[in-house]
């Protein structure tokens, strides 16, 4: 939730445009455990995590590091450029 809190303006369109977003309830780190090891683990350093996937289910991109953990600091500004990355590499 405090990374939606991060997603307005053009972060918020960037998002609509080119992404499906699927949340996924971790609870205190005991729900859906068997989805997240799907994808490595990527709330092992924080959360929020992301997790990008083609309609394939190939993973283009999934957190490991942390990268969104303080989504709360976050500017719009590096919520957008976080997405954007993302999207020019795979484009």
């Amino acid at each position: 939730l405090e990374l939606d809190k991060s997603m307005h303006g053009q972060s918020a369109d960037l998002i609509a445009k080119k992404f499906v977003v699927v949340k996924v309830n971790v609870g205190q780190f005991d729900k859906n455990k068997e989805l997240i090891e799907t994808y490595g683990n990527p709330t092992k350093k924080g959360i929020p995590a992301a997790v990008v996937l083609k309609p394939d289910n190939t993973v283009l991109f999934a957190s490991k590091g942390g990268e969104l953990s303080n989504a709360r600091r976050m500017s719009e500004q590096g919520v957008y450029d976080f997405f954007n990355q993302i999207v020019t590499q795979h484009q």
